[in-house]
């Protein structure tokens, strides 16, 4: 597990900075990588941390459109390539409590993030 977090978290840093204020090895990937044993893993349900990041992150999203965009980004180069259990990445929102600012599936269309 900690192999698949260190792999996304390289990821990110190499494929997802953003021409924005959102740097996804500073903004986006320290606050989910808790999401991990959840989204990826086998953990029943998601971390306190988790949620917190997931919340955080909602709140970045809902300033801006570029912000929106530029976490959809960040998180898409992430997932590229990670096992990403979507099913229960589809839940996240419900059991974190926050408004989902993407679509939480296989190759988000970023452009069409409002």
């Amino acid at each position: 597990m900690t192999k698949i977090l260190l792999t996304l978290f390289s990821l990110a840093l190499v494929l997802g900075q953003t021409n924005g204020n959102i740097q996804c090895g500073i903004d986006v990937i320290p606050k989910v990588m808790s999401c991990g044993g959840f989204i990826l893993g086998d953990d029943p349900k998601p971390s306190q941390a988790c949620c917190v990041g997931l919340q955080d992150l909602a709140k970045t999203a809902a300033a801006s459109q570029t912000d929106r965009k530029d976490i959809c980004l960040c998180f898409k180069a992430a997932m590229q390539g990670a096992k990403v259990k979507y099913d229960k990445a589809k839940q996240l929102p419900d059991l974190c409590h926050f408004t989902p600012f993407m679509p939480l599936e296989p190759n988000p269309d970023c452009s069409k993030v409002i």
